[in-house]
């Protein structure tokens, strides 16, 4: 192992952008460094190419680690793989309808429809309409799960497979309902052979998000 990276505003429960890497030796850690020697203004150098950043993220992320501790780390992760055991446990016995993927050890769980007809992306918008807003994954087509602090509340991991259970009824019942948004998104991603065909799609969505129009 060369490089370790986390993002620390997931699992390390502090703010967004304080995602960190960590090199196994100081030759590595140059790779990521920004030199120039013939700058006007005389010799620069950056950390990164990003060049200067805000001290603050850094110093929150410190404060949370300290606040949390190893003890408090250790008891928050247990109780999110006992809550991702208990969902996977639930979806394995009792939504015929679903296949969990793999064998997920920790906390992320991932499950595609074993019914063809059955569009597991409508389920991730039914799911969206109950307040579930669950990543879509592709090759295979399935949606995942990140289970988090949040999701360890009492009565959470319940109501997650009620939820799940009623949105695989509704896709099922009314198909027709589940096919814009990310469902047909998608949907189209996966019927289709040359995916760089898409690629203006993607660029066109980027340049909206610039656009002030």
């Amino acid at each position: 192992v060369t490089s370790i990276s986390a993002d620390m505003h997931k699992y390390g429960y502090a703010t967004k952008g304080s995602s960190c890497i960590m090199y196994s030796s100081p030759q590595l850690r140059h790779y990521q460094y920004f030199v120039s020697l013939s700058w006007t203004g005389g010799i620069y150098a950056s950390p990164t190419l990003a060049g200067s950043r805000a001290g603050g993220v850094s110093a929150s992320t410190w404060a949370v680690m300290v606040h949390m501790g190893e003890e408090g780390y250790l008891e928050v992760s247990e109780r999110i793989i006992r809550t991702a055991r208990t969902i996977r446990k639930g979806i394995d016995e009792d939504i015929s309808e679903l296949e969990v993927i793999g064998n997920p050890l920790s906390s992320v769980i991932a499950f595609r429809s074993t019914i063809s007809a059955m569009n597991i992306y409508g389920v991730g918008q039914a799911l969206g309409e109950k307040g579930w807003h669950l990543n879509t994954l592709q090759h295979p087509s399935c949606l995942h799960l990140c289970c988090t602090n949040l999701h360890t509340k009492d009565g959470m991991e319940k109501q997650f497979l009620i939820d799940l259970k009623r949105a695989v009824k509704d896709v099922k019942s009314h198909p027709e309902k589940y096919t814009s948004g990310t469902a047909a998104v998608y949907g189209m991603t996966h019927s289709i052979a040359d995916v760089t065909l898409l690629d203006p799609v993607a660029f066109g969505y980027l340049d909206a998000l610039f656009s002030s129009g």
